[in-house]
């Protein structure tokens, strides 16, 4: 029987007006009557296009001096730095002479190499990291704050502690409404049958991708950086490196749009990207066993047969994937990624080639994630738009010879 997701959300109203009403298949159905797609990357595209006039308007009327750039990055460094104590000021966004202060103080505290000017990848994603981690219930678990509370983190992320570990994603709060089913006789044997759990289903649990990129960024401190073509000797590593860069920049990504969602909470969003998850949740379990083109296929029959657009799909699963990052919840950042893939951006595909690689969320198939490297990385050299640390020109040929010497 089809299950209809109804999300009583007041916005879900105006997209409804337009949304095509007729029959769908059963998966899609199901994805369409979430409207998660259409919740998300509607609101998004609303704010978006109202911010772009807003700007337009600015541009005719004002005419600014040119000053320190304001970016979303700086604005989450300068976040972080103050959650643990480092006090970079009022959060703007541009990294002056207090940001870079509270960045050499937060090296100190590290034992990095202190240049506010200075600030290596890795140091700012520990330090993302563990805001991340501590806002997500690290505080509340440690009872900690400032400077001691991230370095709880780290010592729990060098000894492996299960604190470490990020919370999976809360039990979504949007109401839903199901059809009313008949309650089964106690002792029946279907009922013992539905009790029976399920061993292989769902891609949520396993170890802590979290956990691990921490990891990873404690043994590129260790190492002085990141690892380049020059210097690489450990390949496995060197492609766990990037998988957590990525992941970062995902994130950060993800956090940005964010920003554009207007009329939805962020308990809201992440009901909805929980939700998002769950429906895609097939998909991800399919992703062990299917060739690349199979699964991009069943994929875009979902997206087809949901009836919402493209770019409404695209701008959710961009937020679904920060959110399942940042929550550790494979489901949702692994379902989110294969559905940007889909949806036209190959780029992406690098991330499920990392989770097969690494069985994060999926069973480990390495002979299948190279299948996804090399279309992503192919993608690129034909001029498809770089995501990840798309200012290091040399990354696709790093990715290469790590894919080389790995397998």
């Amino acid at each position: 029987m089809i299950i209809r997701l109804i999300v009583t959300l007041g916005i879900a109203i105006s997209f409804a007006a337009s949304s095509p009403q007729t029959a769908r298949a059963d998966a899609g159905e199901i994805l369409g009557g979430a409207v998660v797609g259409g919740v998300i990357g509607y609101a998004i595209g609303r704010d978006q296009q109202k911010k772009q006039q807003a700007r337009t308007t600015t541009r005719t009327t004002r005419t600014y001096r040119p000053g320190i750039p304001s970016t979303t990055q700086g604005a989450q460094t300068q976040t972080a730095l103050n959650y643990f104590g480092y006090n970079a000021g009022r959060v703007d966004g541009q990294v002056g002479r207090g940001t870079r202060t509270a960045i050499e103080r937060y090296q100190v505290s590290m034992g990095y190499p202190v240049n506010g000017y200075d600030f290596q990848p890795y140091q700012r994603e520990f330090l993302m990291q563990g805001y991340y981690w501590a806002t997500s219930g690290g505080q509340a678990t440690t009872q900690l704050s400032g400077q001691p509370l991230l370095m709880a983190y780290r010592r729990q992320v060098q000894t492996g502690s299960a604190l470490a570990a990020a919370p999976q994603a809360p039990t979504p709060t949007v109401p839903v409404v199901a059809p009313q089913e008949p309650e089964p006789e106690a002792n029946s044997a279907e009922t013992t049958t539905a009790s029976l759990p399920s061993l292989f289903s769902g891609g949520t649990g396993g170890p802590s991708l979290a956990n691990r990129c921490s990891g990873v960024m404690l043994q590129t401190s260790t190492n002085g950086g990141y690892t380049t073509l020059s210097n690489m000797t450990d390949a496995d590593f060197a492609l766990s490196e990037q998988f957590c860069l990525a992941r970062s920049y995902a994130m950060a990504r993800g956090e940005d749009l964010i920003q554009d969602i207007q009329g939805l909470t962020p308990d809201q969003i992440n009901a909805q990207c929980s939700s998002y998850g769950e429906m895609l949740a097939t998909q991800v379990d399919a992703l062990s066993l299917s060739s690349k083109a199979e699964a991009e296929t069943q994929v875009r029959k979902l997206a087809l047969d949901s009836g919402l657009s493209p770019a409404d799909l695209a701008a959710t699963s961009k937020v679904c994937l920060a959110i399942g990052y940042r929550q550790d919840n494979m489901d949702t950042a692994v379902g989110s990624a294969l559905m940007l893939v889909a949806m036209g951006e190959p780029a992406y595909g690098e991330l499920i080639g990392h989770h097969l690689r690494e069985g994060f969320g999926v069973q480990e198939r390495r002979d299948l994630a190279m299948q996804w490297y090399d279309a992503s990385l192919t993608a690129l050299d034909a001029g498809s738009q770089a995501v990840f640390l798309p200012s290091q020109t040399d990354r696709p040929q790093l990715l290469r010879a790590a894919m080389v010497q790995a397998n």
